[in-house]
């Protein structure tokens, strides 16, 4: 495939944001994780075949534009000398243990990150567990280990790169290791946001910058820095079914691990069933995430509301992307009161959707 129709791609149908709450994009083109172009690097574990190729490392949540852009250097420099695209990128996220009491919210989980990844033209990508090892190896000691998977005659980072113990291993230090095993290092510039925006806190498009757009639910400058609708991968679990009492059955859907999370209050977005796979259906969504306030709820949850579906979900995992905001939570005087703003809620992501009005 080339560069060209991978952008068109990449930024395709599904992949502009709302910029009002009149135009939307349609459901996102079908994404497919491809687990033989992925390898869940363990400690004992054998080998595959080692490759020659030129690895991009880093953390990559999210794969926003930054960082497809450092991914298409990686390619270009692959297609040009021959070998394969390489993508190391770490799980659990380094913060996770660094920090463990301060667990950062993520972007993405790895299969979404390795999808993306495949969508981009990456032959193949390294989920590499980020441990108290790794944290403690030696420059030496890390190039040695990712030498038992791939060759690397170029590794491609962003700026600031470093790993290891007290982060020694600095695009300098790791140069001067190339020079034994036979590869350079080459350091991408961050992308700029649209126009040098500034307003959440840097010109640069970066992963933080993103958890901070999502979680104060601005989903249009989330999707423009990300390249596409922001997600929210989790499996559907049994509540208290009180949605079903008041015509509105919902599924509750729970990440694996922390999670940016958008700010309370109600959404539109399309929900994908059996997601990353060949058979993943789209269905148009109404999201409430909160604590249930007219019901004097205490756990914040993130609930799906599928006009028209009738079916089980439980313990099947759903991806939600994020259209729209329409409205923060509210507590309401009655339940009469409550459904008849979420009637009006349906309605409206409905119509932001493109969907044709369908009863509850």
């Amino acid at each position: 495939m080339s560069e060209a129709s991978m952008n068109q791609g990449w930024m395709g149908r599904g992949y502009l944001p709302a910029t009002d709450l009149t135009h939307v994009p349609g459901p996102p083109d079908r994404n497919m994780l491809d687990l033989a172009r992925v390898t869940f690097v363990q400690g004992a574990m054998p080998p595959p075949v080692t490759r020659e190729a030129v690895v991009a490392i880093g953390n990559f949540d999210g794969v926003h534009r930054g960082h497809a852009d450092l991914i298409a250097h990686a390619r270009r420099e692959a297609t040009s000398r021959g070998i394969e695209c390489v993508v190391l990128t770490f799980d659990p996220h380094p913060a996770h243990v660094l920090r463990p009491h301060e667990p950062t919210p993520l972007v993405s989980t790895p299969i979404e990150r390795a999808a993306w990844m495949h969508a981009l033209g990456v032959d193949h990508v390294l989920v590499w567990p980020f441990d108290a090892d790794v944290q403690s190896q030696t420059p030496e000691q890390f190039v040695q280990a990712i030498t038992r998977f791939v060759h690397p005659r170029a590794i491609i980072h962003g700026p600031g790169f470093a790993v290891g113990r007290g982060r020694a291993g600095t695009s300098a230090v790791l140069a001067e290791v190339g020079r034994t095993h036979g590869f350079e290092m080459i350091e991408v510039v961050p992308v700029t946001a649209p126009s040098g925006d500034t307003t959440h806190g840097s010109p640069l498009i970066s992963s933080s910058a993103i958890r901070r757009l999502v979680e104060t639910g601005s989903i249009a400058d989330a999707s423009t820095y990300l390249g596409r609708l922001p997600t929210y991968l989790g499996t559907v679990r049994h509540g208290n079914k009180m949605g079903r009492t008041i015509g509105f059955p919902t599924a509750n859907v729970h990440p694996d691990g922390p999670r940016a999370t958008p700010l309370d209050g109600v959404y539109a977005a399309w929900v994908e069933r059996n997601p990353l796979s060949s058979t993943a259906v789209f269905h148009a969504g109404a999201i409430s995430i909160g604590d249930r306030p007219t019901f004097n709820g205490t756990i914040r949850l993130v609930e799906a509301f599928l006009p028209g579906f009738d079916g089980d979900l439980y313990d099947q995992e759903l991806r939600l992307h994020f259209v729209a905001r329409l409205r923060g939570q509210v507590r309401f005087e009655s339940i009469d009161a409550l459904v008849t703003q979420m009637n009006a809620d349906v309605a409206t992501c409905l119509h932001l959707l493109g969907e044709p009005a369908k009863q509850p």
